[in-house]
């Protein structure tokens, strides 16, 4: 059985790997679920560009994973907030939605100062850069006229 390699320089086996990677507990789980010897997969993983294309799967996974997990958060927020306010809960019920609430808020709010944060600190280096540019493009005009 031959090989195929791909526009993106994986294997099919290798790209099955990372699938099996992705999907089980353990290298050695993934290595028995696609039929490859564990140290194969170990090799693989020290290749830079099965390493990185392993690494931008798991990114895709996971950014995958945070659109769902934001998707039910109105839901989660509804939920915790019948639990804390239901009285014939457990008080300990109750404090623990509380709890989850205010913290949920409270790192709410500090992502969007350190957004905020960060958008100022960007537009001023842009700021910064094109005052630079346009300063270093003066003199270099001043300088020009001066040898002509």
């Amino acid at each position: 059985m031959s090989t195929v390699e791909r526009c993106d320089g994986l294997s099919t086996k290798q790209e099955n790997a990372i699938v099996a990677l992705l999907n089980e507990p353990s290298v050695a789980k993934a290595a028995q679920a696609c039929g490859l010897n564990q140290k194969t997969i170990h090799r693989w993983l020290d290749e830079p560009v099965f390493s990185r294309a392993y690494r931008k799967a798991r990114r895709e996974a996971f950014a995958q994973a945070i659109a769902a997990s934001q998707r039910y958060a109105p839901v989660a927020v509804q939920t915790l907030a019948k639990i804390m306010t239901d009285a014939t809960l457990s008080v300990a019920s109750r404090v623990s939605a509380a709890t989850a609430l205010l913290k949920f808020s409270r790192e709410s709010i500090e992502l969007d100062d350190l957004a905020t944060r960060v958008d100022d600190l960007e537009r001023s280096v842009k700021d910064e850069q094109e005052r630079a540019a346009q300063a270093s493009a003066s003199t270099a005009t001043w300088g020009a006229k001066q040898c002509a």
